[in-house]
């Protein structure tokens, strides 16, 4: 009998994988018994008012604040000013006006109510008796290139949207989740010992990372071959590039408004940028509406109709499409090995000229680009979700992962002249010796970094016993994403990271005292051995403290 049926009812979890994109968002879900039945949210509130009135498998990441309450998605009426692309904003450090909405007070609206939404359709589907007594585990899918501080806003935002999971939200990298498309693209011709580029080029940000393939059955698993790269070149550089342009060249005409450009910026997302090619392109051009515009011919405007010329709309098309050629040209440079594929998913993923223009880029690599590459990253969630919450239900399994980053803390230890800066070294009174500030390493950049396997770095606090009993320690994590070789001092590359402030207070008497030590200035002190241990996760970091031996979760983290 399949172990799935023999779950008890405490095994028994709703998985469910949340992917908030840039311009459009998707909820997915499986329940554990039935790992393999992925159910995809495709109705959603429209603008009539009905909760079902719109058939798509995702939703506009879209806002609209009115006196009546929010709009969301596909709620919002066309040509109306929206809040849109605010994910965009998280991962920047610009200051928000006096009396705006900050991107992450936006992200926690939106996520309110997407989740308002999924909970509607459970209790529709599943029954309000089921929902109340089966738990609810959340995946949300974070960008690779965004900061862990980036990160760790976007949890905070669906912790204040209200949404509610049985254990902590798992936050996973998007192209992770997107090797599950991989897995459902079958036969894809790839062979173990494989490796294959991954582009997951979405509305905002294309992320990349290399991977090599270590098992194909019964569990697809793969390693990383290189660190990720991405960039900002997502889609919406598309519509912000040809609002631009059609905004240069018709404001000067009468009746130009905020509606044409409206209806002309809703054409070019839903046909022009979909169907661009200039393979197949017209001599004659690209024609959009412009209702109530006068006749002129040296423009293009003739008949309410304006006129692109192909040149003009390859001129919007080639700055983005060629960030993204390199961006993959240079993942497979850095991988250090012969790529024999390239896996192209995400919205933007399914353009066609896009693939066309990496095809011819990348001779000799075959880009694939699976069917359900729009869905491939909540699907994705999902079935990281399960591994996670059961490494039986594991259909995919990256088996590690490359370090982007030098990651450790700052030690004062003893000065040693051929590890240490000869200038850097003081002479310490406590300890009559000269010490120096150093660099310990939890990673080094490059490393391979396996999930759930945790890094200790080993220390030693001494506190003076006359200032009283140490209530907690403060410690910063650095990192330095520049070097290739970490370094042995802190250095302008090396940058804070997150602050870690560890509670001392569950230490008992009798067991600080057994730490009372007189050094070498005669003086007591608690000499307390302790160690901090990181974990790596897919898209973030667990941090724990190990005291006398002891494990304690008492690490609270504050990111810079």
């Amino acid at each position: 009998m399949d172990f799935l049926e023999n779950l008890s009812l405490d095994e028994r979890k709703l998985i469910i994988g949340i992917d908030f994109g840039t311009t459009f968002s998707g909820v997915a879900w499986a329940e554990t018994r039935r790992g393999d039945h992925h159910t995809v949210i495709e109705t959603w509130p429209s603008r009539l008012g009905t909760r079902e009135g719109m058939s798509s498998v995702k939703v506009p990441t879209e806002l609209r604040y009115t006196p009546e309450g929010t709009q969301w998605g596909f709620q919002i009426p066309n040509i109306i000013e929206r809040h849109q692309w605010f994910k965009i904003g998280i991962s920047e450090k610009k200051a928000t006006p006096v009396g705006e909405k900050t991107p992450e007070e936006l992200t926690t609206d939106y996520l309110s109510e997407l989740y308002k939404h999924l909970m509607y359709t459970l209790e529709q589907q599943l029954g309000a008796a089921i929902l109340r007594t089966i738990p609810l585990e959340f995946c949300l899918t974070v960008p690779a290139i965004w900061s862990e501080l980036a990160k760790e806003n976007t949890l905070k935002a669906c912790k204040k949207a209200g949404i509610k999971s049985k254990s902590e939200i798992l936050l996973v990298s998007e192209p992770a989740t997107a090797i599950c498309a991989l897995h459902s693209l079958d036969p894809h011709g790839l062979n173990i010992g494989d490796s294959f580029v991954l582009c997951d080029a979405g509305g905002g940000t294309v992320d990349l990372i290399s991977y090599t393939i270590t098992q194909l059955h019964p569990i697809l698993q793969v390693k990383e071959a290189a660190g990720g790269t991405g960039g900002l070149c997502g889609s919406i550089f598309l519509n912000r590039a040809f609002a631009k342009f059609l905004t240069t060249k018709l404001r000067g005409e009468d009746g130009w408004d905020d509606e044409i450009l409206s209806e002309a910026m809703d054409r070019f997302d839903s046909v022009i940028k979909k169907q661009y090619s200039p393979a197949t392109e017209d001599e004659d051009g690209y024609t959009i509406l412009v209702p109530g515009l006068a006749n002129n011919p040296k423009l293009g405007i003739r008949r309410g109709r304006f006129t692109i010329k192909p040149a003009e709309m390859r001129a919007i098309f080639e700055p983005v499409i060629n960030k993204i050629v390199v961006l993959v040209k240079d993942q497979i440079k850095a991988s250090n090995r012969l790529i024999r594929a390239v896996l192209l998913v995400g919205g933007f993923g399914q353009n066609t000229y896009l693939k066309e223009r990496l095809r011819t880029s990348v001779n000799g690599v075959e880009v694939l680009q699976p069917p359900n590459a729009w869905t491939a990253i909540v699907r994705g969630a999902v079935m990281m979700g399960l591994s996670h919450s059961n490494s039986r239900l594991g259909k995919v399994n990256v088996v590690s992962r490359a370090a982007r980053k030098h990651y450790g803390i700052e030690l004062n230890v003893n000065f040693h002249t051929d590890v240490h800066d000869y200038d850097k070294r003081y002479w310490c009174p406590k300890h009559k010796c000269y010490r120096v500030s150093a660099m310990r390493w939890f990673i080094h950049k490059g490393d391979a970094v396996e999930e759930n396997k945790p890094h200790p770095l080993r220390l030693v606090f001494n506190r003076l016993v006359d200032d009283g009993r140490p209530k907690s320690v403060g410690m910063t994590v650095w990192a330095d994403s520049y070097s290739d070789n970490a370094p042995a001092h802190k250095g302008d590359n090396v940058q804070q990271l997150v602050t870690l402030d560890a509670d001392l207070t569950h230490l008992s008497k009798s067991v600080l005292n057994s730490t009372i030590r007189i050094l070498e200035d005669g003086k007591r002190y608690y000499v307390i051995d302790a160690a901090v241990e990181a974990t790596f996760y897919s898209a973030s970091t667990k941090y724990v403290l190990l005291c006398q031996g002891k494990r304690y979760d008492t690490v609270t983290a504050e990111y810079a």
